[in-house]
C-alpha cells in the first residue's frame, strides 16, 4: 500500500488585493506518494512555480493545508518550519550555485548552515560521496564558471542531497539544458529516486520530461488542476482541453471534408509494435486514411492518439469500427468535435 508523503488540500494562493488581485492557485488538491516521481506540468503562467514554492512554504498559501511526512507545515511556527524544510531540497533552472565557492564547498554549504555532518572533515567526506553519485568526482576543486550547464546542475543536485532529504523538488531543472544533457540529468534523477528512495517532484512545461521520468502527473492550467493520473493514462486519453493541448501540441482541430467520418484511437500501452492499419487492410480489405497521429513510446509500450478517416461506405465503416473496438488495449470512438 502506497504511503502519502505530500498532501495538499484546498490550497489557494492570491497575490495583491482589489482590482490588482491575482488568483495564482485555486483549490489545489494533490497526494504525492513516497518514493514516486511526480510531475506537475503546465504552460508558462499556469502557476507551477508558485505551487512548488507553496509545497515547502517559501510562499505561504492564502488558505489550505500542506502536509509533508505527517507534519502540517502550514500550522508550524517558523523555527519548526525551518527544521521541517530540511526534509525537502530544491533544484532550479538557473542552478543557483555560489560562484566564489568550489564544487566541494557548494555541496558542503547546506551542511554548514544546518550544522549537520559534524566537523569540516565529515562534511567534505559527505560531499565527495555525493560527487561520486552525480558522476563528477574530478570536479571537487572546480568553480562554477569552469563547469558546463549539465555539470552545474549535477553539482546543484549533489548539494540538494547533502542533508539526506526525503523529497527533491525540481523547478524546471532541465529547461536551460540541451536535449542530450537533459537526458543525462533525467537519468540521474531516476537513479537517485531508485537507489536512494528520494521522492522527486518535477515541475516542467515539457511533456517529454514527464514521459521519460514521471510515474504520475498533474496538469495545471490557469492555477487549477485540470486532471491528474498515471502518465500512461493521461497520454493515452487526455480528458480536458488543457491535457489535449499539452499531449497534442499541434491541436486536435483537423481540416477534413464535411462528409468525412472520423474515429479516434487511444493507445493505452498494450499494443506496441502492432501494425493496426496494415492488418485492417490485409484482413478486412478496408483502407483507412490517417488524418493525424500523436503517439510515442514509453518504455516498450505505445501511448497517445490517432485519428482515422472512415470509409464513406456505411457497411465498410461499420466493419472497421467493429474491428478497431475489438483490439485489446485500444479505445476507438467515433468523433465529430475534431473537425475544423
Amino acid at each position: 500500500m502506497s504511503e502519502t508523503i505530500i498532501r495538499i488540500e484546498h490550497l489557494y494562493k492570491t497575490f495583491g488585493t482589489g482590482d490588482g488581485k491575482v488568483e495564482a492557485l485555486q483549490d489545489i488538491n494533490l497526494d504525492i506518494q513516497k518514493g514516486e516521481i511526480f510531475g506537475i506540468i503546465g504552460l508558462s503562467g499556469a502557476g507551477k512555480s508558485t505551487l512548488v514554492r507553496c509545497i515547502n512554504l517559501l510562499e505561504r498559501p492564502t488558505s489550505g493545508t500542506v502536509t509533508v511526512d505527517g507534519q502540517e507545515l502550514t500550522a508550524l511556527k517558523e523555527k519548526d518550519l525551518r527544521k521541517a524544510r530540511r526534509g525537502m531540497s530544491m533544484i532550479f533552472q538557473g542552478f543557483n550555485l555560489l560562484m566564489q565557492r568550489t564544487s566541494l564547498q557548494n555541496i558542503c554549504f547546506p551542511l554548514e548552515l544546518s550544522g549537520g555532518k559534524g566537523d569540516k572533515a565529515a562534511r567534505e567526506k559527505r560531499a565527495k560521496e555525493l560527487l561520486e553519485i552525480v558522476g563528477l568526482p574530478d570536479k571537487a576543486d572546480a568553480y562554477p564558471v569552469q563547469l558546463s550547464g549539465g555539470q552545474k546542475q549535477r553539482i546543484a543536485i549533489a548539494r540538494a542531497l547533502a542533508d539526506n532529504p526525503q523529497v527533491l523538488l525540481c523547478d524546471e531543472a532541465t529547461s536551460a539544458l540541451d536535449p542530450t544533457t537533459t537526458q543525462s540529468i533525467l537519468d540521474l534523477l531516476k537513479k537517485i529516486n531508485r537507489e536512494m528512495g528520494v521522492t522527486v517532484v518535477v515541475i516542467t512545461h515539457e511533456m517529454r520530461v514527464v514521459e521519460q521520468i514521471c510515474d504520475r502527473v498533474a496538469i495545471l492550467d490557469g492555477g487549477v488542476i485540470q486532471e491528474q493520473g498515471d502518465v500512461s493514462e493521461i497520454f493515452s486519453n487526455p480528458r480536458t482541453e488543457a491535457g489535449r493541448r499539452l499531449v497534442m501540441p499541434n491541436g486536435e482541430k483537423i481540416h477534413v471534408l464535411p462528409e468525412n467520418r472520423l474515429v479516434r484511437l487511444a493507445f493505452n500501452g498494450t499494443t506496441s509494435g502492432e501494425p493496426i492499419i496494415a492488418r485492417l487492410a490485409a484482413q478486412q480489405g478496408i483502407c483507412l486514411n490517417i488524418i493525424s497521429a500523436d503517439t510515442r513510446t514509453i518504455g516498450d509500450k505505445s501511448f497517445g492518439t490517432m485519428v482515422l478517416g472512415l470509409p464513406q461506405d456505411e457497411t465498410e465503416a461499420a466493419r472497421a469500427l467493429i474491428y478497431l473496438r475489438e483490439i485489446p488495449g485500444v479505445t476507438a470512438e467515433e468523433v465529430t468535435d475534431l473537425v475544423q
